[in-house]
C-alpha cells in the first residue's frame, strides 16, 4: 500500500501495518520475539501486541532500540524549526502552548450598532 494512502486509512489500520512493518524487519534480522524482548526489558507476549498493531509507545521505542533503530524515532514529528519573524517575537523560547487563532474582522457578524 503507498505511503500517501496512509492518512486515509484507519488508525488501527495503520497501526497493524506498523507493526507488520516491525515483525519483518525483526526476522529480517533473524530474532525472535524473545530476544527483543529480553533485549527491551518487556515480555514476549507485549512484542507480539505490538506486532499486531497493539502495545504502548513506551513498547514502541524499546523495541525500536532493542532492533537499533532507536535512532529513528523521533523522525516520526518533524523538527518545529522557527522562522526568523517569529524568532524575534518569542525572544528564544520554545513554545509551551498552542493559542486560537484571532478571528478575522471579516469574519465578525455584521451590525447596526445599539442593537
Amino acid at each position: 500500500m503507498p505511503n500517501e494512502d496512509i492518512a486515509q486509512q484507519p488508525i488501527a489500520n495503520v497501526l497493524v501495518m506498523l507493526g507488520e512493518r516491525i515483525e519483518k524487519y525483526r526476522l529480517s534480522r533473524n530474532l525472535r520475539q524473545q530476544d527483543i524482548a529480553d533485549a527491551a526489558g518487556i515480555r514476549r507476549g507485549t512484542v507480539g501486541k505490538l506486532e499486531k498493531g497493539g502495545g504502548t509507545i513506551e513498547t514502541l521505542a524499546r523495541v525500536l532500540r532493542a532492533l537499533d533503530i532507536g535512532d529513528r524515532l523521533l523522525d516520526i514529528v518533524p523538527d518545529a524549526r522557527q522562522s526568523p519573524m517569529d524568532a524575534r517575537t518569542t525572544r528564544g523560547t520554545d513554545r509551551a502552548r498552542a493559542r486560537p487563532q484571532e478571528p478575522d474582522a471579516g469574519d465578525a457578524p455584521w451590525s447596526w450598532g445599539k442593537e
